[in-house]
């Protein structure tokens, strides 16, 4: 053995800094903690539900930035309420106080997976079936009689499954 220790693991967070930097200095963001932590910007509240997008730095010597967050559509209008905590909290973390004020986009959702297609219900009792079409007999009206029938075919597979559920 020559005694050479295999090279040690590295932290993540050190790692994606060389990896992220440059996308985020397109973007006007100078500090990667906005992106790499959004709970302290946002708090866990909506830390989920918004996204630092950009920041946009004044063209003249004001210094006042503009600080764009996408968020879901509830979670925008809760965080315009709590917007001078969110530019106190981003200048916290930059460091001096560049952002004066927050612009807020509402982001599209992300599709959601569609579900599987519903299982086709077992066929009913004949039993069940016959004591329901008793039942209804007297109705005249067509289209009421089969929502009726439907009605009573989900109450009995219902109740059947409830009992099977007991001990």
């Amino acid at each position: 053995m020559t005694g050479r220790r295999p090279p040690s693991a590295k932290p993540l967070a050190d790692l994606i800094g060389g990896l992220v930097a440059p996308h985020s200095k397109k973007r006007g963001i100078a500090n990667l903690s906005l992106l790499l932590d959004p709970a302290d910007l946002f708090g866990a509240r909506f830390a989920k539900a918004a996204t630092v997008e950009r920041i946009i730095w004044p063209r003249d010597e004001t210094g006042e930035a503009t600080l764009v967050i996408a968020a879901d559509g509830a979670a925008a209008l809760a965080l315009q309420h709590v917007a001078p905590q969110i530019v106190e909290r981003a200048n916290l973390i930059i460091g001096w106080p560049a952002v004066a004020r927050i612009r807020i986009t509402q982001a599209r959702r992300r599709p959601r997976k569609s579900a599987p297609p519903p299982l086709d219900p077992p066929a009913p009792d004949p039993a069940v079936a016959a004591r329901i079409a008793a039942q209804t007999e007297g109705v005249t009206d067509e289209k009421l009689k089969a929502a009726l029938t439907r009605l009573g075919t989900a109450v009995a597979r219902r109740s059947l499954s409830e009992r099977a559920k007991r001990p």
